[in-house]
């Protein structure tokens, strides 16, 4: 199992909690979902670049007035958000189209179902991850994945 952070330097209650299994069964990588370079050196590390289940969980949040928030502070969101599970779809799906098999799990939110007041910018960040899986399965259904 490999966990993977942006920031490796705040892992330490992910090893704490981890105990033993760590460097047994367990592996703490950095990764950053906004980073396409960071996201195949992480795995390009590990052997044949093998993925079986890849979980992506990755994330922010923001909450307030549309008017308050900042362009930038928002175009920051959608890149963790939505394009940080693109990048790293995109990086796993082939491999495990070739292999005919492999789990992707996102972790989303109900405000991808159903928006709630000064949630915009986030609930649309859901939104679009759920209109992205649900067009993706359809072809990755046909490749066992």
């Amino acid at each position: 199992v490999i966990a993977t952070m942006r920031n490796v330097g705040r892992s330490g209650a992910l090893a704490a909690a981890a105990g033993t299994a760590l460097g047994r069964t367990l592996e703490i990588k950095q990764l950053d979902v906004c980073d396409e370079g960071s996201i195949r050196a992480c795995l390009d590390s590990i052997p044949e670049r093998h993925i079986d289940v890849l979980v992506s969980n990755a994330g922010v949040g923001m909450a307030g007035p549309l008017e308050c928030q900042s362009l930038a502070a928002m175009q920051s969101l959608m890149d963790t958000n939505f394009f940080g599970l693109v990048r790293l779809v995109k990086e796993v799906l082939p491999d495990m189209k070739r292999r005919r098999g492999g789990h992707i799990v996102v972790i989303s939110s109900i405000m991808g179902l159903q928006g709630i007041v000064f949630n915009d910018i986030y609930a649309a960040s859901k939104f679009a991850v759920e209109g992205f899986c649900e067009s993706l399965v359809v072809q990755a259904l046909r490749f066992n994945v």
